[in-house]
């Protein structure tokens, strides 16, 4: 048999692994209804809860902020933050929740509601992901769709107004998508679409793992039929590149045209290359301890034997071409370990539906008999969390120093004169202001005055950025910053929490020194 030959049986016989059953024999189509009627149900539960309660979280209200801000400017090409421009994030997210406003949607519903949108994309698309990466198997899709469920995280960040499902759904898919073009090349469009799409949605996460996969792919091609050149040649491939960088570079190239270079500088370097940046030093790295408590994300029951079996899964079923996935997970890992700037606990997120998947393909291909998996995934599933949350397991209703806040907020807003400068002292400590709520309820959709620091008012008069008059809030045991600084200071209310004042003008602080004798 000559090569070409062993080429076209290989090709055809991948051809039929990756096309039977796929909604084309009778047996798929009882777990895609299974699947339909899940989806439907955990997202129509927790759906219908987003309306409770308001906005709590730290990074709630800087969505609230910037997705407001396109109506207050009358301006939807350029995102605004604090009532200036802003370049740290792209605008995809904040159309979406400002589109929900002008249909008249509730305030808190509109800002939440683009997360549980996403949030069922990932469903969806965590189920494709099931059927790429285990064709043979339709009763992985469910199961997979089944552990995502039972994910707290995943939840919270779906009823709360967070850009991370968003930043997942374009994850998922696009990892869905690329494993089925690998196979099927026009398949490469729709992960070119997702990936440039989530690139404007948050940041080009989609992008990284994507990039992270198709390496970990060709570096292990000698175990399977995947090499770079299978790709890489490959003409589909190469336009949904083109595709990706066109859709991801389109709102560069307005922003730039408007406002220059400094775009790219705020908008990759501050917030993407500073933030990951690899370090060397021990002192700067975070430690394995670090990285393994961001990989379980507080999900020990499920992350723990989903890690394991992703691991497990490509020598199990001696499918080697699926190596790439805990090697992709790895990277993403790595680079945690490494990064030099801060990261969230959430952006473990994004590796959820590729370890949910992972179990879900171990699980449904074990050698037990049917009734005895079931009850294995069911009880497991329950053991996590179950399928379904309460409103006050996500954290949907805010704090009452939260409501203390906004009140006081909105009462410095009220009786604000524009001639007066806006200051808010915001040292970091457990009652610090969100200052995406500063600018939305605070300040009357003026720029104000905000410093994180001790050294923070004295720091903006010695600057002559701050000169009076003055109306500001700040924590009642922190005045001892504003005061040396500031004439006619008049306290109009003192809190146990926050001292409402004005003031006429500012000072230089008295010098307190001594000559030495």
């Amino acid at each position: 048999m000559t090569s070409k030959d062993t080429e076209t049986e290989t090709s055809t016989r991948h051809e039929k692994m990756y096309s039977i059953g796929f909604f084309e024999t009778p047996s798929t189509w009882l777990p895609i209804f299974v699947t339909t009627i899940l989806i439907l149900f955990v997202w129509s539960f927790q759906g219908r809860m987003i309306h409770l309660g308001a906005l709590d979280l730290y990074d709630e209200f800087y969505t609230l902020d910037r997705t407001t801000g396109f109506a207050r400017a009358n301006d939807w090409f350029n995102v605004y933050t604090f009532n200036e421009l802003n370049f740290r994030k792209p605008p995809l997210h904040y159309w979406f929740g400002a589109a929900l406003l002008e249909q008249g949607l509730d305030l808190t519903v509109a800002v939440r509601g683009p997360s549980m949108i996403f949030a069922l994309g990932c469903l969806i698309a965590t189920g494709l992901l099931a059927a790429a990466v285990l064709p043979g198997q339709p009763w992985a899709i469910p199961v997979a769709v089944l552990f995502l469920s039972t994910s707290r995280p995943f939840w919270i960040n779906a009823s709360q107004a967070m850009l991370d499902t968003g930043a997942l759904f374009f994850v998922t898919m696009s990892l869905a998508a690329t494993i089925f073009a690998l196979r099927r090349p026009r398949w490469w469009y729709v992960a070119g679409l997702c990936i440039g799409l989530g690139a404007l949605q948050k940041a080009p996460i989609a992008f990284c793992f994507i990039a992270l996969f198709l390496t970990a792919t060709g570096l292990t091609a000698r175990w399977h039929d995947h090499g770079f050149r299978t790709f890489l040649r490959n003409r589909h491939f190469q336009l949904s590149l083109l595709l990706a960088v066109a859709i991801w570079a389109s709102w560069y190239v307005v922003q730039v045209a408007q406002h220059g270079l400094v775009v790219l500088k705020i908008g990759f370097g501050e917030q993407m290359f500073d933030r990951f940046a690899p370090v060397t030093e021990p002192a700067r790295t975070k430690g394995i301890s670090y990285v393994v408590s961001h990989f379980l994300g507080n999900e020990e029951i499920l992350r723990i034997p989903a890690g394991i079996a992703l691991v497990v899964l490509p020598f199990w079923l001696k499918r080697y071409d699926l190596l790439a996935l805990p090697l992709m997970v790895l990277g993403y890992l790595v680079a945690v370990g490494f990064s030099g700037g801060g990261l969230s606990p959430r952006y473990a997120l994004y590796i959820l539906s590729t370890l949910v998947v992972g179990l879900a393909a171990l699980l449904v291909t074990l050698p037990i008999k049917p009734r005895t998996l079931t009850a294995l995934i069911v009880l497991l599933a329950l053991a996590i969390g179950g399928p379904v949350r309460s409103a006050m397991d996500l954290r949907l209703f805010p704090r009452d120093l939260r409501l203390h806040q906004i009140e006081q907020l909105k009462r410095v807003a009220e009786d604000q004169d524009p001639s007066e400068q806006l200051v808010f002292c915001n040292i970091r400590s457990r009652e610090r202001i969100p200052p995406g709520a500063i600018s939305y309820y605070g300040t009357a959709n003026r720029p104000f005055f905000m410093r994180e620091g001790v050294d923070g008012v004295s720091m903006m008069v010695e600057s002559g950025a701050l000169v009076g008059p003055m109306r500001g809030l700040c924590r009642t045991k922190d005045m001892y910053t504003v005061e040396p600084y500031v004439t006619g200071l008049e306290v109009i209310d003192v809190g146990p929490h926050y001292t409402y004042w004005t003031a006429d003008s500012v000072q230089s602080a008295p010098d307190t020194s001594t000559d030495a004798e």
